[in-house]
């Protein structure tokens, strides 16, 4: 690969996070920060209950993941249980107000996502959904690459 594919790879990754709002202090007008949104996403909806599982799905910095975790539980977002299993691990899951902010996040997610392609058609669409399939397909993070901070 040379240097301007990288150059264009990396100004799609720029333009696509910019698009979003990814780096807005707080994802979609919520007291959340986008990393708080996703544990929400992990925990209530992805049955991803434990901190290691988190860490592992995330790679996430364990300190850092155990602070996020204990400011949802603060907030009343989620709660800590003894695992029944292992008494020295906890379960996560959502409180009703989890539930509900994981449903308020969502709803905006899925209406940011209808504004941004409101003015395609149906077929293409299906394009830039293929397209993306596409880069998925190519770029599937395996879990047992280390990032450079992990080296």
């Amino acid at each position: 690969m040379n240097s301007q594919d990288i150059h264009q790879i990396r100004a799609f990754d720029r333009f696509y996070t910019q698009t979003l709002h990814l780096t807005d202090k707080y994802h979609l007008q919520t007291t959340l920060t986008l990393v708080e949104a996703r544990l929400l996403l992990e925990i209530g909806e992805n049955g991803r209950n434990t901190a290691i599982q988190l860490v592992q799905e995330l790679r996430l910095d364990k300190g850092y993941l155990s602070r996020l975790i204990t400011r949802l539980e603060t907030n009343g977002l989620l709660q800590r249980t003894p695992d029944k299993r292992d008494k020295r691990a906890k379960v996560l899951s959502l409180t009703a107000a989890g539930r509900d902010q994981l449903a308020l996040i969502n709803r905006r997610a899925d209406d940011q996502i209808r504004r941004l392609f409101v003015d395609l058609t149906p077929a293409e669409t299906h394009r830039v959904i293929a397209a993306m399939q596409v880069i998925e397909g190519h770029v599937a993070v395996d879990p047992q690459l280390k990032t450079p901070n992990q080296q």
